[in-house]
């Protein structure tokens, strides 16, 4: 299997995959599941190729020569392995299901967007893990008393650090749960994305649990510190709304929300999506009477299913689905496989990690009268599946019933198409993606705002003729906003409604608005986007964002304009300089003193935007001094910084200005909201760490250009020395200029 063409300009550049897994985090990190009906296909285990793939970053380079396992904390014999060592002790092969706990997330994020990306129903897959237990080696390194859990550590590198987790110490060394150190999948050495040379796998938990590329055991008396174990894998109360609100009110570290054990899920699979059931073909004499629906269902905890229903009718009754004969079949079809494994599947006591393939033969002219299917299972504790969803802010462990619809296809006689609730990641489609949508379970926020019907619809030609500061419309999802009575009050400055005027800002809207900003936006409706209607309009949209006053500059206030990463110079520990090229010889067109938007998008591809000020630019090139805010303890580091550092050479970002409220002309002149205000003699400055670098803009100009420069005062500080960046080149401009007071201190 080649390497995927996508993969070609990415650190990954080296790892084979099969081009049909569905990308759901754009091309890197990968983070992907197969078809759905690919996965029904592959049968009760997954090929390699197509097993879903969660990774965090870059896949590490691993020899497994070279690689070792080191093992410390509260243990008598701290110990060091090779992947030889490893595998001296007894070899086991168990069959087991591994599942994201984000599996069909995206039925969360349709009603309403969680913080994570959007999986469909294929994160989950079934391998043959050849591995040692672990409960055998911790035996053998003694672990002391006091050891309560154990920490489990990759060697990849991501933006947060090498990914890593803990399990409690009772789970490790039961023989129940079998935990072990696999280096083997499906009788082949472990794939780079799957772990290579050596991961983790804890059957019947959540595949967040079963860390890759396994470089470091702790034993410890608490639970692990590392960030992706403290900051991922939970579910909280539905009223925890944001990331924010969690951090704030100390929801991260609670014990008590975090995700170790699957919970019942179950699926259909056949009809696929857009599948026709063409009825006059399915009741031709040569066909059988029934049509045969497949899925899949699991559970966690190595507790069994006991059983899988389906209902034709909303749930009024339920048919028992066969669990049996599927999963029968696939053992007398991999019996040859399994006669090659050179570590024989484990059989020696029950175990019920893996999935249970169902199928119903369901009467033609049952289907006929249905609407809707729904599955659910239950399990030996008769626990079953909710009906509806409970939404949380992780999107994670979406398990209510899984519907599809069977809707009448006009084109065809007596035939319907099977719809299911979404389409994996990227992709549109299905009952749920529908607008308007009778389905669709309404999102609070949207009941929230006001509608008025009579309003009237205007083309884009229309919109973007109102984009001065006395007559300002904006489009955000299609609805057009008149802006000019709350231009001077926007916390943000007009400017940056301005720069937006006579557009669609949908994008820009949302990457920096609460559900409050948009309530408090519905006042200010006076219409709707034309085209949404289906109106032609002469002005095409590219036409009215690339429109400019002046075309010898770069920047360009409505029109997202790449810039390429040239060169990233460290100033501290947590301080870059970025210096980005860009086409052409004009100049960068920033007004002394304003700054640009520069944004991102985050694995769930939603924008992340913010505004910086240069600290320096020329013909095709600009930098700008920034701070990364990398997470910490219960903080999760900064949004955009977190993103911009994951940024590599030759990559872009997009950027967007000027905007800003003031603007210095020189000699002391200056406007604000573009209204010249009396020439200053004395400028007062107070700046922290890289929130110098509005005023060091505003200095070089008065260094570089001005002939009667004003008095300046400024104040310069930060937390660290380190932080206080241009220290050496302030204090000789303070020695030579016409500053007053320079006061610098951490």
């Amino acid at each position: 299997m080649p390497v995927d063409p996508k993969d070609l300009k990415t650190p990954d550049a080296f790892v084979e995959r099969d081009p049909s897994m569905i990308r759901l985090t754009g091309v890197h990190p990968f983070n992907a599941e197969p078809p759905l009906s690919s996965l029904e296909k592959a049968g009760w285990l997954t090929p390699n190729e197509l097993h879903f793939v969660r990774n965090h970053g870059p896949v590490p380079q691993v020899q497994a020569e070279s690689h070792t396992l080191t093992i410390r904390g509260l243990i008598q014999r701290p110990i060091t392995l090779t992947l030889k060592d490893i595998m001296t002790y007894p070899r086991h092969t168990i069959a087991i299901s591994m599942a994201c706990a984000g599996n069909r997330r995206k039925e969360q994020n349709m009603y309403k967007q969680s913080i994570g990306f959007g999986w469909g129903p294929s994160g989950v897959s079934t391998a043959m893990w050849t591995g040692v237990f672990l409960r055998d080696i911790l035996n053998e390194c003694g672990v002391r008393p006091e050891c309560k859990y154990v920490w489990f550590e990759g060697c990849d590198k991501t933006q947060k650090g090498a990914y890593g987790t803990s399990l409690p110490l009772y789970r490790c060394m039961s023989d129940h749960f079998d935990v072990m150190l696999a280096f083997q999948m499906n009788g082949e050495w472990l794939p780079p994305d799957h772990g290579y040379p050596l991961r983790l796998i804890v059957p019947g938990c959540i595949g967040g649990r079963s860390v890759k590329w396994l470089s470091t055991i702790e034993c410890s008396d608490r639970e692990s510190t590392n960030v992706f174990h403290d900051n991922d894998n939970k579910v909280f109360p539905t009223q925890v709304q944001s990331a924010e609100q969690a951090t704030q009110e100390g929801w991260w570290p609670r014990p008590e929300y975090t995700l170790y054990d699957l919970n019942i899920n179950s699926v259909i699979t056949s009809p696929a999506q857009g599948e026709q059931l063409d009825y006059n073909t399915l009741l031709q004499p040569d066909k059988p009477p029934h049509y045969t629906l497949q899925g899949y269902a699991y559970t966690g905890g190595n507790r069994p299913l006991t059983r899988v229903e389906v209902t034709l009718d909303n749930g009024s009754t339920w048919l028992l689905a066969d669990i049996n004969t599927r999963h029968d079949q696939a053992m007398q079809a991999l019996q040859p496989t399994l006669a090659r494994l050179e570590t024989p599947l484990d059989q020696d006591k029950p175990r019920f990690w893996t999935w249970t393939l169902w199928e119903l033969k369901v009467p033609i002219t049952s289907l006929i009268r249905a609407s809707e299917l729904a599955v659910r299972a239950w399990d030996v504790s008769q626990n079953t599946q909710p009906e509806k969803m409970t939404w949380n802010l992780m999107g994670m462990m979406n398990n209510c019933w899984y519907r599809v619809k069977l809707e009448w296809d006009r084109a065809a006689a007596l035939a319907v198409q099977a719809v299911h609730p979404t389409l994996a990641g990227p992709m549109t489609g299905g009952w749920m993606d529908r607008q308007p949508s009778q389905d669709k379970t309404p999102n609070p926020m949207q009941a929230t705002q006001k509608t008025k019907p009579d309003l009237p619809w205007y083309t884009l030609d229309q919109i973007a003729s109102h984009d001065r500061d006395d007559d300002c419309w904006i489009v955000v999802h299609d609805k057009v906003y008149d802006c000019t009575p709350f231009l001077h009050d926007h916390p943000g400055g007009a400017s940056s409604i301005l720069i937006c005027g006579g557009a669609d800002t949908t994008e820009e809207f949302d990457a920096i608005h609460s559900s409050k900003a948009q309530t408090m936006l519905e006042d200010y409706l006076v219409g709707y986007d034309a085209l949404v209607k289906g109106f032609s309009s002469s002005l095409s949209l590219a036409t009215a964002l690339s429109s400019a006053d002046d075309d010898t500059v770069f920047l360009q206030p409505r029109q997202w304009l790449d810039l390429t990463l040239a060169k990233k110079t460290r100033l501290s520990p947590t301080t870059h300089v970025y210096r980005f090229n860009y086409p052409g010889r004009a100049a960068f067109g920033l007004p002394t003193g304003q700054h640009v938007y520069l944004k991102l998008y985050d694995e769930a591809k939603k924008m992340v935007m913010r505004a910086y000020t240069p600290s320096a630019s020329g013909l095709g090139w600009v930098e700008f001094v920034i701070k990364i805010y990398y997470p910490f303890n219960d903080q999760p580091g900064g949004q955009f910084t977190t993103l911009l550092d994951q940024v590599r050479l030759g990559e872009s970002v997009p950027a967007k200005g000027p905007l800003g409220e003031y603007e210095y002309l020189g000699n002391g002149d200056y406007c604000i909201l573009k209204q010249p205000q009396p020439r200053a003699q004395h400028i007062a400055m107070i700046a922290g760490g890289t929130g110098i670098t509005p005023m060091w803009q505003v200095l070089m100009e008065m260094v570089t250009n001005d002939l009667h420069p004003p008095l300046v005062s400024l104040i310069f500080c930060a937390r660290f020395k380190d932080d206080l960046i241009y220290l050496d080149a302030l204090e000789k401009m303070a020695a030579q200029m016409v500053m007053t007071a320079f006061i610098s201190g951490n």
